[in-house]
């Protein structure tokens, strides 16, 4: 039987945490309530108010204007298309330019692994407790980025669609535990989270990148993927917290995608970052919208792609 390292009262084996519920909370506390007192002092070092509010009209007046694309009724959608061979894409990209992935794709891969370390050191019993989040990547295409969350997780599990996209994935990237010293899990299966109706395993992380726009029944994508979440609407596994969400997009309101209709002939569509907001609304309590750097959008909303934060789902 596991015994808290606060109070030592008794504790579930289950349980992920080494503290019991009421020593947990309390520590959770004192950690929120001190980096609220370190933005407070940070907050106070910073421009008066009256300064604050000339440098974001000065830094305003300098943005070139915004072409309004948010009018749905004048875009038309491509129709869904068959299975995307992603591997052939990466491979293909990789002879011309030497990456494997996409500049902006890598970036938000790398930008939530660091985000996951960050995470493990706001844990409260960070460092004498290393906690390592478990992820799935829905649309995982050929696994890199897999592979580049696995560097800082316990287990990541990879979907894809695409049969030969995962057999490669499988043949490349494939990692599992040896039972003799720690090291983290990768592994890949051919799924179609459209399709598949089973309860999935519960994760820490999920994410989707570059997928959404790919799929005309857009809703019926993200009712799937909250199954996945630790914490759902009546139900919430206290001891291993809640699950975030990271959801990728290009941006219709930058200047260099069309806003009639998707380039691309795999797109259905192509989203603007009000229409994501919108949409994911309807299905997570929070949301925040980065760039590809992991940087907050703040008043600019033509960065692309767009990478959605979300937790706290509805449903």
């Amino acid at each position: 039987m596991k015994i808290c390292q606060v109070c030592l009262k008794a504790i579930p084996d289950d349980y992920q945490n080494l503290l019991c519920m009421s020593c947990y909370n309390k520590q959770s506390k004192e950690q929120e309530q001190k980096k609220a007192d370190e933005k407070a002092d940070r907050d106070k070092m910073k421009l008066s108010p009256k300064d604050l509010k000339e440098a974001k009209h000065a830094s305003l007046s300098n943005l070139e204007p915004v072409k309004d694309r948010s009018t749905p009724q004048e875009y038309t959608e491509n129709p869904e298309m068959g299975d995307k061979p992603q591997w052939e894409a990466n491979i293909v990209q990789f002879a011309k330019s030497g990456q494997l992935l996409w500049k902006q794709t890598r970036t938000m891969y790398e930008f939530i692994k660091n985000y996951m370390i960050r995470r493990v050191m706001e844990h409260p019993q960070y460092p004498k407790f290393v906690w390592k989040p478990t992820i799935v990547d829905v649309g995982c295409g050929c696994g890199a980025g897999a592979n580049i969350l696995s560097q800082e997780a316990d287990f990541v599990w990879g979907i894809d669609k695409n049969e030969k996209s995962i057999q490669f994935a499988q043949e490349a990237f494939t990692r599992h535990k040896n039972g003799i010293y720690y090291s983290s899990q990768l592994s890949f299966d051919q799924l179609d989270i459209l399709k598949d109706t089973r309860q999935f395993m519960m994760f820490d992380i999920v994410v989707a990148i570059e997928i959404i726009e790919h799929i005309n029944d857009y809703n019926t994508f993200l009712k799937q993927i909250v199954k996945f979440a630790k914490q759902r609407k009546g139900t919430y596994n206290v001891a291993s917290g809640a699950t975030e969400f990271f959801i990728s997009t290009p941006n219709r309101n930058n200047k260099h995608i069309s806003d009639v209709r998707p380039k691309n002939k795999y797109h259905c569509r192509e989203w603007t970052q009000e229409e994501l907001m919108s949409v994911l609304s309807k299905y997570f309590e929070k949301i925040e919208i980065f760039n590809s750097l992991g940087q907050p959008v703040g008043d600019k909303n033509d960065h692309t792609p767009i990478l959605a934060k979300a937790s706290l789902p509805k449903i």
